[in-house]
């Protein structure tokens, strides 16, 4: 009986170890723990990128960086006028074209750090009408308008009156953003402050590329005066840069536009900048037939 035994537990020991569940255990050993561990890693990084994000939106550099981009292209639109008045023309427009191009990117660094608030948005407007509004008149009073005395100053005082009653509207259209729908959202009323001042300023970016003094007469620039001055206050709708969306599908498109965007304004800067000007008035008319079509869809629709 008791060798029976003894054979009966060997036989049990042999099966135990003979058996499939050791297979089973292996493999539960190594894909348990794996795929633990990689819940926690993605876990952990998840983490880490939100309380980086949260520690930056709530740093102290977060509550000026965006106030400090708007000052900056206040300094740069005030050169553009010292720079004028040293008969340096170039440096004069390029001054403008910063402030610009500082004016794209302040009101998106404050809505990245939730920064946004009724005195950055006050600030911006002042700096706006600096750069956009009185630096362009200044320029081109001393670079051809000064030649037709009063008139042309009085060319250049209806130009920055207009810029004003643009950034008087856009400021009370802000306050009650609420109320625009999403087809308004994709359009400006009228052009931004910006491209206007880019838009006056044209007759002195073909000048800086042509040599040809017949684009710096009194008269061809106060065309451009008036006609920026006119748009900026008008109710046209032309297109917005939010229509543009860009995602993982199209980003290598947007990047390649980029990229030759840079090497064109770095080679040829002034012939750039005139095909980007004339590019857009282009297009302003067809803003307005888009806008009108997809208002009448919108008006069928409902």
């Amino acid at each position: 009986m008791k060798r029976n035994q003894g054979t009966s537990k060997g036989d049990l020991k042999e099966v135990k170890l003979s058996g499939t569940p050791k297979n089973v255990n292996l493999s539960k050993k190594e894909t348990k723990p794996k795929s633990i561990l990689g819940g926690v890693k993605s876990v952990k990084s998840g983490n880490s990128k939100a309380s980086k994000t949260e520690s930056l939106k709530t740093s102290t550099l977060a509550k000026f960086l965006p106030n400090a981009v708007t000052i900056t292209a206040m300094c740069f639109g005030l050169s553009s006028i010292r720079f004028a008045q040293c008969n340096e023309w170039e440096y004069a427009v390029l001054c403008i074209l910063v402030s610009a191009l500082l004016d794209m990117f302040d009101g998106k660094i404050a809505r990245f750090l939730d920064q946004s608030s009724t005195f950055g948005l006050e600030l911006d407007s002042l700096s706006d009408l600096v750069c956009f509004g009185v630096a362009p008149s200044v320029v081109l009073y001393l670079a051809s308008m000064q030649q037709i005395g009063k008139i042309g100053w009085g060319i250049c005082m209806f130009y920055t009156v207009c810029c004003a009653l643009r950034l008087a509207r856009f400021n009370i259209g802000h306050r009650c953003a609420e109320e625009v729908s999403d087809l308004d959202r994709k359009y400006f009323t009228g052009i931004p402050a910006p491209a206007g001042a880019i838009v006056a300023l044209f007759p002195l970016i073909l000048f800086f590329e042509t040599e040809t003094f017949a684009f710096v007469r009194p008269f061809f620039i106060a065309f451009f005066l008036m006609f920026s001055g006119c748009l900026m206050v008008s109710t046209v709708r032309t297109f917005s840069s939010k229509i543009i969306e860009i995602n993982n599908t199209n980003s290598w498109i947007a990047l390649t536009v980029i990229a030759f965007l840079i090497i064109c304004l770095t080679t040829r800067i002034w012939l750039s900048l005139s095909v980007l000007v004339a590019a857009y008035v282009l297009t302003i008319p067809w803003g307005i037939h888009e806008y009108s079509k997809a208002l009448r869809s919108k008006k069928e629709k409902e």
